[in-house]
């Protein structure tokens, strides 16, 4: 076993450091590079392989665990499943070097990493990335067992309400079909709509498609998430664009990527987990902590893209000039309250 704990030098105590790191890659300077970036904030453990890694995570409490994603004996996503298995407290980081879209969709689903960090990483961003995480997990305790699975019907339980955010009727469709034994479905087909909704009713779960028209909606999840943060988000997306799906999940904490075109059996399974996480942010809300988006570096240009997000989808130019109608006009206005609302409450 290559694994080893920094020396801390004896004039130091080891409650000085933020928190106790666990950092994973089958490249020795990787693993240099990572303990010599964090090792004055942190107690930094290394190992080289994710058998060995798992041993120390069971035999011990880390804050925060740092993986590769490519590894030759297991993939980083499978390695930060297990760790989530074994240590729930523990914050996961996935470091990732080459763009691969099934490997980013799955380690969301399956992992639920609280951040992507592209190599190679900044050296000023990642340890401030690793001191929020490990804050974060020295916070909590250990999260409860999940409460068995039972239908809120037996148990006299308001079902939860899904909000569906899309302009195709298929969407509605299958929705209805995948889950309307399971959830009161909620139908809208433009964001002002969707945040009147979320204004008058108690939404525990939105299904959103991530383009409506010509336009993009990223940035309204990731505002969305840091508004209602209690609320668990899935995004319907046919794009293979694995820098776009990583920023959604940095400043988004999406849940689920669901791809197109929408099966019923994977939609079922994808909004059956979502309220599965609802509940057990509500029955522990202390645990919303974990889900943190992280801060756009410059939230103006956010404003902006949004902006030109409404600009393009109402038929009015950022210049004021209208091509459509005075509905266009007033949509483009509500819209563009929304945004400021959300970016700046």
């Amino acid at each position: 076993m290559n694994a080893s704990t920094l020396s801390i030098p004896p004039s130091h105590s080891a409650d000085r450091f933020k928190g106790r790191v666990l950092c994973v890659d089958d490249e020795p300077n990787i693993l240099r590079a990572l303990s010599w970036l964090l090792r004055k904030d942190f107690q930094v453990v290394t190992a080289d392989s994710a058998e060995d890694a798992l041993g120390l995570v069971s035999g011990g409490e880390f804050d925060v665990v740092i993986s590769d994603h490519r590894m030759p004996e297991m993939s980083g996503v499978d390695f930060l499943s297990q760790v989530k298995v074994l240590a729930p407290r523990a914050m996961r980081i996935l470091l990732t070097g080459y763009s691969d879209m099934q490997a980013v969709i799955q380690s969301v689903n399956e992992s639920e990493v609280f951040r992507f960090v592209s190599k190679p990483w900044d050296v000023v961003e990642l340890p401030l990335i690793v001191a929020q995480a490990a804050a974060i997990a020295r916070r909590q305790e250990l999260a409860p067992p999940p409460p068995k699975a039972t239908h809120p019907e037996v148990t006299g339980q308001r079902l939860p309400k899904i909000l569906v955010l899309d302009e195709d009727e298929a969407t509605h469709s299958v929705t209805e079909m995948s889950a309307g034994d399971l959830a009161q479905i909620v139908h809208v087909t433009s964001p002002v709509d969707a945040f009147k909704m979320l204004e008058d009713e108690e939404i525990g779960i939105i299904l959103s498609e991530r383009t409506l028209g010509t336009m993009d909606l990223t940035h309204l999840l990731c505002l969305l998430k840091r508004k209602h943060p209690q609320i668990v988000s899935l995004v319907i997306t046919d794009s293979e664009d694995s820098n776009l799906i990583c920023r959604m999940i940095n400043e988004g904490q999406i849940h689920r990527f669901i791809p197109k075109p929408l099966k019923a059996g994977n939609l079922r399974l994808a909004l059956k987990s979502a309220i599965a996480k609802r509940n057990e942010l509500l029955n522990a809300p202390q645990l919303a902590e974990r889900h943190q988006v992280a801060v756009p570096a410059c939230e103006e240009s956010c404003a902006r893209h949004a902006a030109e997000a409404a600009s393009v989808a109402t038929g009015r130019s950022p210049s004021g000039h209208t091509e459509g109608c005075a509905s266009a006009s007033a949509a483009s206005s509500a819209l563009g309250r929304l945004f400021r609302r959300l970016l700046w409450s």
